[in-house]
């Protein structure tokens, strides 16, 4: 039994055997009679290079399936979230496109909120302009009247936001979730592990 974390180590050392074996191993070669090559040697190099590489492959191969099961099964809280390990692994994998629609809908939202405010002044200085227009007309204008001309001007253009998702929230849940997971799935993963144990058979 050894833990993930030694099992991840070994991983990483056994791709660098295994590719130096790959890189390194001759399997064939053209011996001319003038040669000193002793071909049994040879032989026996070629054969030797080519089981290590089986051997390590095969370690390889049953390390990372005892990782991956164990992945699949064991939990951990990130953020009051439970996942499986490869299910947190493959999270951290694929925010980017969480944080992609999280930049989408700020930017959206940034952008409609600016486009509402500057139609709401320009509708108001449009009032203002009226109203000193109609004032001009008739000094004995009372406050009524006034009131009545803005709130019906107001109403003939009025803009209204549509925001269904109500995104200001959306975007505070979605960024705390997103800053919440970032910042404890590095430590949680270390942590598990580091206590979870393997069986290599």
């Amino acid at each position: 039994m050894i833990s993930v974390t030694q099992a991840l180590s070994e991983l990483k050392l056994l791709r660098k055997r295994i590719d130096n074996t790959s890189n390194t191993a001759v399997f064939t070669t053209v011996k001319r009679a003038s040669d000193m090559l002793d071909a049994t040697r040879f032989t026996t190099q070629a054969t030797a290079s080519y089981q290590s590489f089986v051997d390590l492959l095969a370690r390889y191969n049953a390390i990372k399936s005892a990782i991956v099961i164990s992945n699949a099964s064991t939990k951990v809280s990130i953020g009051g979230k439970t996942y499986t390990v490869a299910d947190a692994v493959e999270r951290k994998r694929s925010i980017e496109m969480e944080k992609a629609m999280l930049n989408r809908m700020t930017e959206q939202y940034t952008a409609t909120k600016a486009e509402y405010e500057r139609h709401q002044y320009a509708e108001q200085q449009r009032v203002d302009r009226l109203l000193t227009t109609e004032l001009a007309k008739d000094a004995k204008t009372n406050v009524e009247v006034v009131q009545q001309l803005t709130a019906t001007f107001l109403a003939q253009n009025k803009a209204t936001v549509l925001d269904p998702l109500s995104l200001a929230d959306k975007i505070a849940e979605l960024t705390q979730a997103l800053e919440t997971f970032e910042t404890q799935v590095d430590y949680c993963l270390s942590e598990s592990n580091g206590r979870t144990l393997i069986s290599l058979e």
